[in-house]
């Protein structure tokens, strides 16, 4: 299950944020490390219209952050996505929380698609979206620079049927 992201959640990303690689991994440039809530604020201020979740196991265990960004063309785009505890990844808990934000794309807003951002040499990710339905698009994929390392993004959708 998915619960909106509260402010007494903090603890969990700065649990789960131990290194700038793995806040770069989750946040791109959005964020400077260490993060801290006072980051999370600001954010969350300049971008009201955006909403931050919570992923919980069966057993009410929060596991991954999320993001759901409203886009201009009436469809949403996930971003932040983060399963947190290193031990629960490769277990289809990131299969589950994507689909999760997509039913809430589709509860709120009643998309027609949802689409999202990966680098390219993220193979657990892209294998995780591949399996929650995402495809890639046709776009010209951009570059972003992390301690001056280029990392490709690229552009993958998922149709909504209705």
């Amino acid at each position: 299950m998915i619960k909106p992201y509260e402010s007494t959640d903090f603890h969990l990303l700065e649990n789960w944020v131990t290194d700038p690689d793995m806040l770069f991994g989750f946040a791109g440039t959005e964020f400077s490390y260490p993060i801290t809530q006072e980051q999370i604020v600001n954010y969350q201020q300049a971008q009201p219209d955006r909403r931050f979740y919570i992923g919980y196991t069966d057993d009410n265990t929060p596991f991954a952050f999320g993001e759901i960004i409203l886009q201009e063309d009436n469809t949403q785009r996930l971003g932040r996505l983060l399963i947190g505890d290193p031990t629960l990844r490769g277990k289809g808990l990131g299969v589950y929380f994507v689909k999760q934000l997509i039913a809430e794309c589709v509860r709120l807003y009643n998309t027609p698609r949802v689409d999202l951002y990966v680098w390219e040499g993220n193979d657990p990710a892209i294998k995780c979206y591949k399996s929650a339905g995402f495809t890639f698009v046709d776009a010209d994929p951009f570059i972003i620079k992390n301690n001056g390392q280029p990392y490709t993004i690229i552009k993958m959708s998922i149709s909504i049927i209705k």
